[in-house]
């Protein structure tokens, strides 16, 4: 019964997760909006990844435990690369952040084709350095692709239709 957890993709988001706090950072002194309230919620949505990352190990732990012992009765649980697949997904929201981070940093990086296609994820803040009206114009003028969602009626509160 193997029942270990490959640290090596827990290992990649936690560089990522710092390498995200070390941008997010950077990009806030440069822009001098230093806020703890953002740290804090940013160190919060992250400790709630390594819940998922935990949750993920118990599952695969578990799955390799509990099939070595209902073995003789013909149940089984399904045993999937949980923590990788979780990984996977911490990882790629962290690569994004970083990208908007080192946009913030350096804005020619901003003009890369790749960059240009991501959403910004501060869109008051997009609007008052697009000089638009406010955020909607933000996401409606650039592209419709991402912009569009068919529950926004036009008022503030988005509702489903």
């Amino acid at each position: 019964m193997d029942a270990a957890i490959d640290w090596h993709p827990i290992a990649v988001i936690t560089v990522l997760m710092v390498l995200d706090i070390l941008t997010g950072f950077g990009g806030a002194a440069k822009d001098s909006t230093v806020e703890s309230g953002k740290m804090r919620e940013g160190l919060w949505h992250k400790a709630g990844f390594y819940g998922l990352v935990a949750l993920a190990a118990v599952w695969e732990v578990g799955s390799v435990w509990l099939n070595a012992e209902v073995s003789g009765i013909g149940v089984s649980v399904p045993q999937i690369p949980a923590v990788g697949a979780v990984c996977t997904f911490v990882a790629a929201t962290e690569v994004v952040s970083i990208l908007e981070n080192l946009c913030v940093l350096n804005p020619d990086i901003a003009e890369l084709p790749v960059i240009k296609r991501l959403k910004p994820h501060d869109l008051e803040k997009a609007a008052e350095k697009t000089g638009a009206d406010d955020w909607k114009t933000v996401v409606t003028e650039d592209d419709d692709d991402w912009g569009y969602s068919p529950m926004y009626d036009g008022d503030d509160e988005m509702e489903a239709e």
